[in-house]
């Protein structure tokens, strides 16, 4: 999440969606301007939570552009899967030996944000985006987000992080695991479809 005052944008930061990327791009980030990125917002918050808390301390946001990304979900949740298995232990201290083990946590009812699905974000009751970016779109063009934010930064740094975390994970998964998450995540894949036809 990211509350940029120059810029005049909100960010909510879908995990697993370029989100540390793009808040990595902006001036305010490295001068600590106020309010980015504020322990109290949360990092990944839902937007009407986030307008909640900018209310009671009459901020005044009105003519800020809220902005989002979102990923492919079949990519998205193997994503998260590297994530848990490979960059954080999770996987190891809940002895996950497969992302079916994580898909059963979430279908536990557990909440963690890198598995959640990305409704849980973007049909949040009143929750409304002006911009919302593919992360695919990014990966091929690290610059698109200037056409509407001139400030954004496009370090040749941070353009390689993104590349990084762009590889597609869907590779990773069995055919029977494919299936599996189209039907666990099937409001993801339903509600995104006008920005994934193929998927």
């Amino acid at each position: 999440m990211q509350i940029d005052p120059e810029a005049k944008m909100i960010y909510v930061h879908i995990p697993r969606t370029g989100g540390s990327w793009f808040s990595y791009q902006w001036p305010a980030h490295h001068t600590r301007a106020p309010f980015l990125k504020k322990n109290e917002f949360g990092r990944h918050s839902r937007l009407p939570s986030i307008l909640e808390r900018l209310k009671k301390i009459n901020y005044n946001y009105a003519d800020y552009k809220i902005v989002t990304t979102i990923r492919e979900p079949m990519d998205r949740i193997a994503s998260s899967w590297v994530w848990f298995s490979k960059v954080k232990s999770t996987a190891e201290k809940h002895g996950w030996k497969s992302i079916d083990d994580m898909i059963d946590e979430y279908e536990s009812g557990e909440i963690r944000v890198n598995y959640m699905p990305q409704t849980y974000w973007l049909c949040e009751p009143s929750s409304k985006f002006d911009i919302i970016y593919r992360f695919e779109d990014l990966l091929e063009n690290p610059t698109l987000p200037q056409k509407d934010f001139p400030i954004f930064n496009t370090s040749e740094s941070g353009s390689r992080k993104l590349l990084r975390q762009g590889q597609n994970r869907t590779s990773l998964l069995t055919p029977a695991q494919k299936e599996r998450i189209k039907k666990v995540y099937k409001d993801d894949f339903d509600y995104l479809s006008k920005y994934y036809p193929t998927s």
